[in-house]
C-alpha cells in the first residue's frame, strides 16, 4: 500500500514522508512527490473546517502513464527466460504498476471532468463522514464531520463517480485485473504467473478505448514505448487463444460443456492458453468418453493434466451459491453419468444430455431434480407427506 501511495503522489498518513519512503520512491519509480499539496479551508463552525488538497491533474496523468510504462517493462522481464535476463518475480511489480496506473488514469479523467479546478479534489479525495445531528426541533440534520481524508477514492468509488459522469468502462476487465493483483499479492507468484499475460491482453482494448473516447488522445502518443509492446502481446495472445479454441473442436468435448472451456486455466501458472494433448487426439480419444485420461497442455508453461476436472469446476464455479443469501443450488450429480453436471433449471445434464423422467411435482408443480426421481413424481415434501399418511394407515 505504501508503494501505491507513492506512485499516486500522495503524502503518508501523517502528512510527511519517512527516509525509507524517499528511498523506496527513488528505487521504484523515480516519481517526484509533487502535484498534491494540502491546505486548510475554513468552513462554518459546525463543520469545524475541512482539509482540502490542491490537485495538479496533469501531474496525476503523468504519474499514471509512468506507472503503466514501468508495468510494461516489468511485464517484459517477467516473461523472459533467465538466460535472457528475465525474472518471474517481476510479475508482481508489473501488476502493481499497471493496476495503479489504470486507477490513476481514471482519477485523472474524473478530475478533468469538472470546469472548476477547485472541485477536482472533492471528487478524488475521500470526503468527511456525514453523520446525523439533532436540529433542536426534534428532527435531524445530516452534516459532514471531520476533514477530507488524505487517501484517494478506491475502485468502488471510482465506479460511482464514473456512473455520475456517464463514463463507460469495461469494469469486468478491471475486476479481473484486481483479482489477478490480489492473487499475486497473497499467493506465490508462480501460481498465477500465466495470468499476467491475460492481464496485459485485457488491458490493451480497455486502454485503447478509454484513451480514444474519454481522453480524446492517441494511445501511441501518450504511452510511448509501452504501446507497441502491448499491441504485439495482444495480437500474439488473441491469436494463440483462437488457435487453442479451434484445437478443442477435435477433442470431443460434450457440446453443452464447450462454453466452459474458455474459463479453464492452467493449474500451475494460471494461463488460459490451453490446448488438447496431441497424443490423445491421435489415439482417437475424446474428452466425453475418456475424461479420466484426456489431458491438456499449457502453452505458457508446458504443464499437463486432465482437462475434464477444469471444465466441470468452471461450470460449478459459475453456478456457485450462498444459502445464507437465500440462494439454492443449481448443479447436482447426474443419475445417468454420475458427474456433477446436471443443471437443475434446465433439467438436463450438460455432459451426457440425460433428462428427468419426472420434471415437476404432480401435486404442487415444483421443479424436480435428480434426487427426487425415486419419489414417483413427487417433490421431497409431498413424498414425505405421503409416507406419513401411509404409516398412519
Amino acid at each position: 500500500m505504501e508503494r501505491l501511495a507513492l506512485v499516486q503522489g500522495l503524502p503518508s498518513a501523517r502528512g510527511r514522508l519517512s527516509t525509507r519512503s524517499f528511498k523506496l520512491l527513488g528505487a521504484i519509480s523515480n516519481l517526484k512527490l509533487r502535484g498534491l499539496q494540502f491546505k486548510k479551508h475554513e468552513g462554518d463552525s459546525q463543520s469545524q473546517g475541512t482539509t482540502m488538497a490542491e490537485l495538479d491533474a496533469e501531474k496525476l496523468k503523468e504519474n499514471a502513464l509512468t506507472s503503466i510504462r514501468l508495468g510494461i517493462e516489468d511485464f517484459q522481464r517477467s516473461q523472459q527466460t533467465q538466460e535472457q535476463g528475465g525474472d518471474e518475480a517481476r510479475a508482481l511489480s508489473a501488476v502493481r504498476n499497471l493496476f495503479a496506473g489504470i486507477l490513476l488514469l481514471f482519477k485523472y479523467k474524473i478530475a478533468v471532468s469538472v470546469d472548476d479546478p477547485e472541485d477536482a479534489p472533492t471528487l478524488i479525495f475521500n470526503p468527511p463522514e456525514v453523520m446525523p445531528h439533532a436540529d433542536g426541533n426534534g428532527g435531524i440534520e445530516w452534516k459532514p464531520v471531520g476533514k477530507f481524508k488524505r487517501t484517494t477514492i478506491d475502485v468502488a468509488t471510482i465506479k460511482k463517480r464514473f456512473e455520475g459522469f456517464d463514463i463507460d468502462v469495461d469494469w469486468k476487465a478491471i475486476d479481473r485485473m484486481q483479482e489477478c493483483r490480489n492473487h499475486l499479492e497473497h499467493l506465490h507468484p508462480a501460481n498465477t504467473l500465466g495470468e499476467v499475460a491475460g492481464f496485459v491482453a485485457d488491458l490493451f482494448p480497455l486502454l485503447s478505448e478509454f484513451i480514444h473516447t474519454q481522453l480524446n488522445e492517441q494511445p501511441a502518443d501518450i504511452l510511448a514505448t509501452a504501446w507497441p509492446v502491448m499491441l504485439a502481446h495482444h495480437e500474439f495472445f488473441t491469436n494463440t487463444m483462437a488457435t487453442c479454441r479451434d484445437a478443442w473442436d477435435d477433442a470431443g468435448v460434450p457440446e453443452s460443456m464447450q462454453p466452459w472451456l474458455d474459463h479453464c486455466q492452467c493449474e500451475e501458472c494460471g494461463s488460459p492458453l490451453l490446448r488438447p494433448s496431441r497424443e490423445d487426439i491421435e489415439e482417437g480419444a475424446s474428452v466425453e468418453n475418456q475424461d479420466d485420461s484426456f489431458k491438456y497442455i499449457c502453452v505458457a508453461c508446458a504443464h499437463s493434466n486432465l482437462i475434464a476436472p477444469l471444465i466441470i469446476k468452471a461450470l460449478n464455479d459459475a453456478y456457485d451459491y450462498d444459502p445464507r443469501d437465500g440462494e439454492e443450488h443449481c448443479i447436482e450429480d447426474c443419475n445417468d453419468c454420475g458427474r456433477p453436471t446436471f443443471l437443475i433449471p434446465e433439467q438436463h445434464c450438460l455432459w451426457c444430455d440425460a433428462e428427468l423422467d419426472y420434471k415437476k411435482c404432480t401435486v404442487c408443480g415444483e421443479a424436480l431434480g435428480p434426487g427426487d426421481q425415486d419419489n414417483g413424481g413427487l417433490c421431497s415434501y409431498h413424498a414425505h407427506v405421503l409416507d406419513k399418511a401411509m404409516e398412519d394407515d
